[in-house]
């Protein structure tokens, strides 16, 4: 009877050790990313917001701060869209060899300014969806969801409305991140939440630098460099707002930046490079299909914007209708499936599309805006780590175990 006891106990104490030491591993792995955040941006061949300004998080209340903890994955940024849904790039989840990352390698912040400085600021992910016409070569249709694993309760966090009106050269707009903000060879992360003006184009600037942009009707919205001001490297997924309502509707997301093909500068914030960002407002349709998000919950109401902020506002005609598509961009990929997706959706989506992988031709070269990725010390280690203490953990209860039957036996 004692020996069986014994045994209980002993299996007892092993799934506590066992249940606890994988906590304080993935705790320890979220500190350390933290941690390892200056040296991470240092690697980086391009910076984030340049020449912007430090911001409360009070007035940019729907920022989150993101990153993706697999091999080559990396710092992004996204937007809340309600209490349990984030709204980033899928290039941000997406890798072209490993498709989709898992949804535990995900973290977001949010209610804070600073990036994953507070435990009580950081949200798992349950599931994520790229947008089923994602491709990665080209980064059209450059969208992804996230669904928390639990809602959301700080009340620094609100949720940001999407705007639903054509854009215009003359639409005022700002993208707000996190990271570095100078194109030095050293370069380290902010760890402050910034905001920079930018400047619409439809210029043929746009066209000539991103080979797939045909308008700013399109799914992807361009902007011109002015006064050396400009998002880059690692401010991916995050929002570029309506700056001409205090309630900061997302217009765009934070995509890709481009340079001439025969510039030798590849910094961020040149004058005249233009950069692109998905035109959420041209996939509504797909938002509240995949959120069951209420209409009125998710669309700006114009009502308090004056007609000449809206600017032409009589021509207005609504978009929420229409199903994205790529336009000139191939599109033939595959849907990233998350694993909580069915098989029968994974079959389905397999079957119709596939991601290409071709490597895009165009007169420019562009640059998505994901931090740069973790490598050997940045996740493996960290993941070895738990595996190191959950073998050590394991060969010393078992030692012990072996040790108190020998001793009972004789």
């Amino acid at each position: 009877m004692n020996l069986i006891l014994e045994l209980l106990l002993f299996f007892s104490i092993l799934q506590t050790v066992l249940t606890y030491g994988i906590k304080a591993s993935e705790i320890a792995n979220v500190k350390q990313l933290a941690q390892n955040a200056e040296e991470i941006g240092k690697r980086g061949s391009n910076d984030r917001i340049i020449n912007g300004t430090e911001v409360e998080i009070s007035d940019y209340s729907s920022a989150a701060s993101l990153v993706n903890m697999s091999k080559n994955g990396g710092y992004c940024a996204g937007t809340f869209i309600s209490k349990d849904v984030v709204l980033t790039a899928a290039h941000c989840v997406y890798n072209q060899t490993t498709g989709l990352a898992p949804p535990v390698n995900i973290r977001v912040s949010g209610g804070t300014e600073l990036q994953f400085k507070k435990s009580s600021h950081i949200y798992l992910v349950e599931e994520l969806i790229a947008h089923p016409s994602y491709n990665a070569s080209t980064d059209a249709n450059d969208i992804a969801l996230l669904f928390l694993r639990k809602a959301v309760s700080d009340p620094l966090i609100t949720f940001a409305k999407i705007y639903n009106i054509p854009v215009t050269d003359d639409t005022p707009v700002e993208a707000a991140g996190w990271g570095v903000t100078n194109n030095n060879l050293v370069r380290a992360v902010s760890e402050v939440l910034m905001a920079v003006p930018l400047q619409i184009s439809s210029s043929e600037t746009c066209k000539k630098l991103h080979k797939y942009w045909e308008s700013n009707d399109g799914t992807a919205i361009c902007t011109m460099n002015q006064n050396n001001q400009d998002t880059c490297v690692g401010d991916s997924g995050g929002p570029l707002y309506f700056s001409g309502d205090s309630s900061k509707p997302i217009v765009g997301i934070t995509s890709i930046g481009t340079y001439p093909d025969d510039s030798a500068n590849k910094d961020c914030g040149v004058n005249g490079y233009t950069a692109y960002y998905t035109n959420v407002q041209k996939y509504i349709d797909w938002i509240l299909e995949k959120t069951k998000i209420d209409a009125s919950d998710l669309l700006f109401d114009t009502s308090s914007i004056s007609s000449t902020t809206l600017d032409d506002s009589s021509d207005i005609e609504s978009t929420s209708g229409s199903e994205p598509t790529s336009g000139s961009q191939p599109t033939s990929g595959s849907q990233p499936i998350s694993e909580s997706q069915s098989a029968s959706e994974s079959q389905s989506a397999s079957e119709s599309q596939s991601v290409s992988e071709s490597q895009s031709v165009s007169e420019s070269q562009s640059v998505s805006k994901t931090q740069p990725t973790f490598k050997s010390q940045s996740s493996t280690t960290n993941t070895s780590s738990s595996n190191t203490l959950s073998t050590n953990i394991f060969s010393s209860i078992y030692a012990i175990f072996f040790t108190l039957l020998f001793y009972r036996i004789n």
